[in-house]
């Protein structure tokens, strides 16, 4: 089993947080952490929500795993 995004943001998950798509295997099979791609910032569907550039599950936020 993975380590979820929970774990990877640190805190529980919100209510936006479970409308994001999820990502895995970021760092390719081996790798077990989940990640989310993130949600729009509201009336921009250009620009990702500034709480989801900040947290530890947005994937472009992931680094290689500690093995």
């Amino acid at each position: 089993m993975g380590i979820g995004r929970a774990a990877q943001k640190g805190k529980p998950l919100d209510d936006d947080c479970k409308k994001a798509h999820i990502s895995k295997n970021e760092y390719g099979h081996d790798d077990k952490r989940c990640f989310c791609y993130g949600l729009y910032a509201p009336n921009n569907i250009y620009e990702i929500h500034s709480k989801c550039l900040e947290c530890g599950a947005y994937c472009r936020n992931a680094e290689p795993p500690n093995n």
